[in-house]
């Protein structure tokens, strides 16, 4: 008997943080599988310049330069779903990043601060603004990032590390409130991964050292962590529910 097809053809999927990295990865991997997008990022000529690629390949896609740590970036990219693909679907929250370098004595509140806003708070934000219009339709599925450091913390990031084990806790929450309404609510917690943000923030060395630090011996790459977000936002993990799944390249401390 055949298993489930993905059920994503025709969706309206809003993707965050789509300009580069995960996010566009993740905007291609819908836009295979014949999803209308939305997709939201603060960069807008590169916002642009992905919706135009996938334009010019054939997908419906609304681009919206908005800042999604404030309830009225929220609100407008979600409003542009309602406003022109009808609705929403699948929500997938990537914005986050990382700042290592400070413990926690070293940390100014600011930063702190600023670290929850972007990683947790974000996807609070586009969540509370989602769900109401998911429910009104009758369900949908929530996928958000978090990060290893989530799972088993990392040195000299405490702002990072709180902000994506909260979004982890943030994934429970959703799923136990809003999955009796129809809405399915994961996440993934990726390993290092080759994204413009991490060659920004580490060396060529330090980044052949992250990738001898798994089985698979290497970093990752954004479409493997997209396709993660595709399987669970589709019908084939249907049975999937308030979970986190680890794709890490499986970490040589122990699994």
């Amino acid at each position: 008997m055949a298993g489930p097809t993905t059920g994503l053809a025709g969706k309206a999927v809003i993707v965050t943080a789509a300009a580069a990295g995960i996010g566009r990865a993740t905007a291609r991997a819908f836009a295979a599988e014949g999803s209308r997008l939305v997709l939201g990022d603060i960069d807008g000529p590169g916002l642009t310049a992905v919706a135009n690629e996938l334009r010019a390949e054939g997908t419906t896609v609304v681009p919206v330069e908005a800042d999604v740590t404030t309830p009225e970036g929220a609100a407008a990219v979600v409003g542009a779903a309602v406003r022109d693909l009808g609705g929403v679907d699948v929500l997938v929250n990537v914005v986050g990043g990382s700042r290592p370098g400070q413990t926690t004595v070293e940390l100014d509140l600011d930063g702190w601060e600023a670290m929850l806003r972007f990683n947790l708070t974000s996807t609070f934000l586009m969540s509370k603004a989602a769900i109401p219009v998911m429910e009104a339709a009758g369900g949908g599925a929530i996928v958000n990032v978090s990060s290893g450091a989530g799972v088993n913390g990392m040195p000299a990031n405490p702002g990072y590390v709180a902000a994506k084990a909260g979004v982890i806790g943030l994934t429970k929450a959703l799923a136990i409130d809003h999955g009796p309404n129809g809405i399915r609510v994961n996440a993934i917690a990726p390993g290092a991964v080759l994204t413009p943000l991490m060659e920004r923030n580490r060396t060529p060395e330090e980044i052949a050292a992250f990738g001898r630090t798994n089985l698979v011996g290497r970093v990752g790459r954004a479409e493997e962590q997209a396709a993660a977000i595709v399987w669970l936002a589709s019908d084939q993990a249907s049975f999937v529910m308030g979970q986190t799944l680890n794709v890490n390249g499986g970490p040589r401390g122990g699994l």
